[in-house]
């Protein structure tokens, strides 16, 4: 049995999806389900239900699922054990976030937490990994991660299993165009349809959660910005060209420091995204002592 039949199943379990599984595995379908197939082989038993839609576990994949959840942990906790650390020590909170998270609210929640947590968690450390949404969201239900922030909207939802992890919101964001500043303190650019033509448009890759919420606020708006003049998935970059003053960019309020030279553009063009908090919910096998700072962060966890 390999450890990545292992992340394949889990990765399944959670997509209900074939080939979103696969894509997020990085492997093609054939050879996803082959994988699939050779764990079930191994195990002596069916973990998929097959004639199902869209694909659920059987009941012996019901029982398997936390098995194999809890299987990955304890290869984890030996891997920490052989490279001579303890599991009674205190290891570092690990986040993971979208890397416009990680820059414009990470800080402040670190150093939130310290303050709040001085006297009880007085060696408090963290390890934060930052990712596209889409990648943050695998690494946390793989269970290489303790925490996931990540943005959520309605129709863009982020679906995760209520038996299996628990939610905060933190908060509401706006998502919204800017532009630089011209010589009267305007954006350099407007979104008014009657406004001079072209405006040229900073976008998101396309398979960046970003770029879905830029179509939604984008519903109905200006044709003359289908076009992009750059095109990255990362919100940094695309606030360091529109400082530059070479296009409209949609960017997360948070990401807009004060004094960046930068303006919201007047408009309809805009949609508000959740910031939501997520932490496993506990399991009797998993170490104490991590699990007691996990549930102390996750109560003094700022907005």
């Amino acid at each position: 049995m390999e450890t990545k039949w292992l992340e394949d199943f889990i990765t399944l379990a959670q997509t209900k999806n074939f080939s979103k599984a696969a894509n997020l595995r990085c492997v093609t379908q054939p050879a996803f389900s082959r994988r699939i197939q050779a764990l079930e082989g191994w195990l002596g038993c069916e973990l998929i239900d097959r004639g199902s839609y869209p694909t659920r576990l059987s009941p012996q994949g019901e029982v398997f699922y936390e098995q194999a959840l809890t299987m990955l942990e304890q290869i984890r906790q030996a891997r920490t054990i052989v490279r001579g650390g303890s599991l009674q020590s205190r290891q570092p909170i690990r986040l993971v976030v979208p890397h416009t998270l990680a820059c414009s609210k990470a800080p402040h929640w670190v150093s939130s937490l310290k303050a709040k947590l001085a006297d009880r968690l007085p060696d408090l450390s963290f390890q934060l990994t930052a990712s596209n949404v889409h990648d943050a969201v695998l690494y946390f239900t793989d269970g290489a991660s303790d925490f996931l922030v990540c943005y959520h909207h309605s129709r863009e939802p982020i679906e995760l299993d209520p038996s299996k992890f628990e939610v905060r919101i933190l908060g509401v964001e706006r998502f919204e165009p800017y532009s630089a500043v011209n010589a009267e303190g305007g954006p350099r650019y407007s979104l008014d349809p009657l406004a001079p033509l072209p405006v040229p448009y900073l976008s998101y890759s396309k398979h960046a959660y970003l770029s879905k919420m830029t179509d939604i606020a984008m519903e109905g708006g200006p044709l003359f910005l289908k076009k992009s003049l750059f095109e990255t998935d990362m919100s940094e970059s695309l606030k360091s060209m529109c400082e530059a003053g070479l296009g409209v960019a949609w960017l997360p309020e948070s990401a807009v420091a004060e004094g960046s030279g930068l303006c919201k553009i007047p408009g309809p063009y805009f949609t508000d995204m959740e910031v939501r908090l997520y932490r496993r919910i506990h399991r009797h096998t998993e170490n104490s002592v991590a699990h007691e700072q996990v549930e102390l962060i996750w109560h003094y966890w700022p907005d």
